[in-house]
């Protein structure tokens, strides 16, 4: 975990953290803790050798990703792929509204993905790839994501929270001023 730590310290922003359960001075659900402490929503990975569905819930109520080793491409092409996006949807005001309206529609933690996805415009094709799934599951996820927004189009939400995140963060129905509460 020492190696870990110093790595994380010696830079101040990452893409996305891929780590081991099991460290060699140390337990990988630790680190996450860490990690979630000093670098917010930062998409980290986490590896191991067995399959335990107490430690795969804590991984995902701790906003990480759980994969059984070995891990192949096809399991860590869709992490890299959300980390880059997310990466690239950089504004805070878009992540702070994908984030209330992730709570407000109580969207899955996939349509979140598709949303999060969607806003740095990638194509139908291009989601199915970043999120590693077959298009028609992406059909899928999209129309569930629309008829929980209400919207007519995945491109119209994605516009809705590029525009109401570059106007203001205040989360629909509150008052941006005093003069409006």
């Amino acid at each position: 975990m020492a190696a870990a730590r110093d790595q994380l310290e010696s830079q101040p922003e990452w893409t996305g953290v891929v780590l081991d359960l099991i460290l060699p001075d140390g337990y990988g659900l630790d680190l996450l803790a860490e990690i979630r402490q000093i670098h917010g929503e930062l998409p980290v990975l986490v590896l191991t050798g067995e399959l335990n569905r107490d430690v795969v819930n804590k991984v995902q109520t701790m906003r990480g990703e759980y994969v059984c080793k070995p891990a192949s491409a096809d399991n860590l092409n869709p992490f890299i792929q959300r980390a880059l996006a997310q990466e690239r949807v950089d504004d805070a005001a878009i992540g702070q509204r994908i984030e209330h309206l992730a709570r407000q529609l109580k969207l899955t933690r996939r349509e979140t993905e598709l949303l999060t996805l969607s806003v740095d415009g990638l194509s139908r094709k291009e989601l199915a790839d970043a999120l590693g799934v077959a298009e028609n599951t992406v059909k899928a996820q999209i129309r569930s994501l629309l008829k929980k927004s209400g919207a007519r189009s995945l491109a119209t939400l994605a516009q809705k929270v590029i525009k109401g995140a570059t106007r203001d963060t205040v989360p629909p129905g509150e008052p941006t001023s005093p003069a409006e509460g």
